[in-house]
């Protein structure tokens, strides 16, 4: 088989008249290249539902107001810290579909336009070269036409002249016209066959440099664009399998955290905060006195058993009243429903035992100072922001309201603040608690701080349900990371 050697790539001769099929073979590559782009633009979506799925999951599952006291309990905080492990997960396939829209659709989408408009180039050069060669094999078959017709004029003028020069009746001089009239039609017939053989020449020069050189170099051009289009393909395979390989590390953490927060599941612990959340501080009750019915009928004399006086309503909990049992207390609560109990439960928690008491009443004068705590921070701050200073819309407008708890703020403390017109300084917002980088972050946008894995903060002001949390490095920077990126420690009374 004749092989044509071009640029170290063999392309096979018999190939040389398949130029429309090789022309739509790389046009159905391109559109290959193209159906991947789209294969992987549908994967990226999947990531992203995916991901808007794990993080709806979360926060349908996250501890509501009421139930914030069971997450106490070991087996709630491991929960919730597997929740927090979930939510870092769907960032991670946040990040695949991020990762291969920017690294793999786009390129792929610049490829595409530029191997259409370069497959146009080639197959424009084919063409133009194509229409040469044809416009050559025009000419030569005109040539060879007009040279076939001298040769048949030149034969029969040169009949004509020798059966005139053999005819005795003509004259001379229509013998030595006869004569010229051949020659110049053999003059002719020599001139068209130049003609022919030259455009015969040119020809097969040209079809030669058509077959040999100029298509076997668009058809190499062809050739090379098809498999570059194809190691594309190649690495981009490779790449996506690349950008899911980066976050397994990261995954692999989250699943370990997960594992990590199962063991500190502790049954006995939990058992020990239920028994400290509900001990109430009542004594078991005093037994139940014998009463002798008896000795009621003989001090009585004749008075009927039926007569003898119902006892009062007053009666000790826990006795026989006259009419029913009343519902009993104390330890015995523990049995009964504490739906309603908890529904109505008084502003200061007189109705319940006095241990619960106690530690309710704990719990909210906390709560109570640490919201005078970020009222007084706010109020300086907002102070200090304003560019001049009005009593009317000073500290004096902006107490808090706090519920009476059986304890009483300083009252004259308060006035003094309220009667002293004080410029305060800027404070820096209250340490919420601590807080460690999980993974390292560059920071790109404006209000955010780079960070570097293992790196430690102050939580100044917590995620606001926008992704973000604010710490402070150190005492001179403050700014916004990404939530998901944080291990945070927060203070009991956060």
């Amino acid at each position: 088989m004749c092989r044509i050697v071009i640029s170290s790539c063999d392309i096979d001769i018999y190939l040389l008249d398949q130029y429309d099929n090789l022309g739509a073979h790389t046009q159905r590559g391109i559109d290959f290249l193209d159906k991947y782009a789209q294969f992987i633009k549908d994967r990226c979506s999947i990531e992203g539902e995916y991901a808007s799925k794990l993080r709806r999951l979360v926060k349908n599952y996250q501890p509501k107001k009421k139930e914030e006291e069971d997450y106490q309990f070991s087996s709630c905080k491991a929960f919730l810290h597997m929740l927090n492990e979930v939510s870092d997960m769907a960032g991670q396939h946040e990040l695949i579909a991020e990762n291969m829209t920017t690294q793999i659709v786009k390129e792929i989408n610049n490829l595409v336009k530029e191997f259409k408009d370069e497959r146009k180039r080639h197959l424009h050069e084919g063409s133009k070269l194509h229409a040469q060669l044809q416009a050559s094999l025009a000419q030569l078959d005109k040539a060879k036409k007009a040279y076939e017709k001298a040769f048949r004029e030149a034969e029969k003028a040169q009949e004509n002249f020798t059966k005139a020069d053999a005819d005795l009746n003509l004259s001379r001089a229509e013998v030595e016209k006869a004569r010229t009239f051949s020659v110049m039609k053999n003059q002719t017939c020599e001139d068209c066959k130049t003609e022919y053989a030259n455009q015969l020449q040119k020809t097969n020069e040209l079809q030669r440099q058509h077959y040999s050189t100029t298509l076997p170099k668009v058809f190499q051009q062809l050739q090379d664009m098809d498999e570059r289009r194809i190691t594309f393909i190649q690495n981009f395979i490779k790449l996506s399998a690349d950008i899911q390989q980066h976050v397994f590390p990261i995954v692999n953490k989250c699943l370990d955290g997960i594992v990590k927060a199962s063991e500190t599941v502790d049954p006995k612990q939990d058992s020990r905060l239920v028994i400290e959340r509900f001990k109430s501080g009542f004594s078991p009750p005093e037994d139940y006195p014998f009463e002798d019915l008896s000795n009621i009928k003989n001090s009585e004399g004749n008075t009927s058993l039926h007569s003898v006086p119902s006892f009062k309503a007053e009666t000790i909990k826990g006795t026989i009243t006259a009419g029913k049992l009343k519902k009993r207390g104390g330890i015995f609560g523990i049995f009964s429903s504490n739906k309603h109990h908890i529904d109505e439960t008084k502003e200061d928690y007189s109705d319940l035992p006095p241990n619960q008491r106690k530690k309710k009443l704990t719990q909210k004068i906390e709560h109570i100072q640490n919201q005078i705590q970020q009222e007084t921070a706010a109020s300086k701050a907002d102070h200090n922001c304003s560019s001049s200073y009005s009593p009317e819309s000073g500290i004096s407008t902006s107490h808090t309201s706090i519920p009476e708890v059986d304890v009483y703020a300083d009252e004259e403390e308060f006035d003094n603040i309220e009667e002293e017109n004080v410029d305060f300084e800027l404070e820096p917002l209250p340490v919420l608690g601590t807080a460690r980088a999980l993974y390292p972050f560059d920071a790109q946008s404006e209000g955010s701080i780079p960070m570097e894995e293992g790196e430690e903060f102050e939580v100044v002001e917590l995620d606001q349900g926008d992704g973000w949390t604010r710490v402070r490095r150190g005492d001179v920077q403050e700014g916004f990371v990404p939530t998901t990126y944080l291990q945070c420690f927060l203070y009991n009374n956060c």
